[in-house]
């Protein structure tokens, strides 16, 4: 029987994903997903970190630690953003192939982005379970580095995928393919090294700060594009 305080940590882990799915989601007013199908969008991103956890047990397992700034690329990249990003395209690849809803440009992004935050719930629940029993101010330090530093990550990684997938709809369609996949992975990659290298001092959230910048120029940059693409499409 799962206790309260138990209960409290499962729904923090996944309210901070769960905010941003339903914030990318609103962008697609025009014609809306049937809420079932952005729902397995989620579930198949859970699946994805399953698979991720099954297929490489040591990925995102140092996440918080000090290592040296190679230690940290190496990390960074190989334990945490090739097998993550490599797992979710593959699963957004076939989602997305038998999705009969997938007709607009912007659902590119709206998909990827459930599957992403699927994918971030459930890594989230796992680290506040690795701090469980801990002081409360570890356990508000792991929730400050879900709410500011993983989710928006994958978040951003997220968006890239789905625009990259969005486009390969009509053209370019290999070179698109291969950007929905690499693009990502540098992302990710590259803003977890970060955080590895940086470890756990006042530099910790400030990054936050830049993520959210970044966050905010991919986003918004890319989702008005599709949404214009769109707009053209159909007029």
């Amino acid at each position: 029987m799962m206790d309260t305080t138990t209960l409290i940590l499962f729904v923090a882990a996944f309210v901070p994903a769960a905010f941003y799915m339903l914030y990318i989601i609103a962008f697609d007013d025009d014609k809306p997903e049937p809420p079932l199908a952005l729902l397995m969008g989620a579930l198949v991103g859970i699946g994805a970190a399953f698979a991720v956890k099954y297929v490489w047990p040591s990925a995102g397992t140092q996440v918080g630690t000090t290592p040296s700034w190679q230690e940290g690329i190496t990390t960074g990249f190989l334990d945490v953003a090739i097998p993550a990003e490599i797992v979710k395209w593959i699963a957004l690849f076939i989602f997305l192939s038998l999705n009969k809803y997938y007709d607009e440009y912007i659902d590119g992004i709206v998909y990827s982005v459930c599957l992403a935050m699927g994918f971030a719930g459930l890594w989230s629940v796992w680290f506040l379970t690795d701090v469980m029993g801990t002081n409360a101010l570890t356990l508000l330090e792991m929730i400050l580095f879900l709410i500011f530093i993983l989710v928006p990550i994958q978040l951003a990684a997220g968006t890239m995928m789905g625009y990259f997938f969005a486009l390969a709809r009509e053209k370019h369609k290999l070179r698109n393919f291969l950007l929905s996949l690499l693009l990502p992975i540098l992302i990710d990659g590259v803003l977890c090294s970060m955080v590895l290298i940086i470890g756990n001092h006042w530099e910790y959230y400030f990054i936050a700060g830049i993520l959210f910048s970044i966050l905010a120029m991919i986003f918004y940059t890319q989702a008005f594009r599709l949404l214009e693409m769109d707009s053209n499409a159909n007029s």
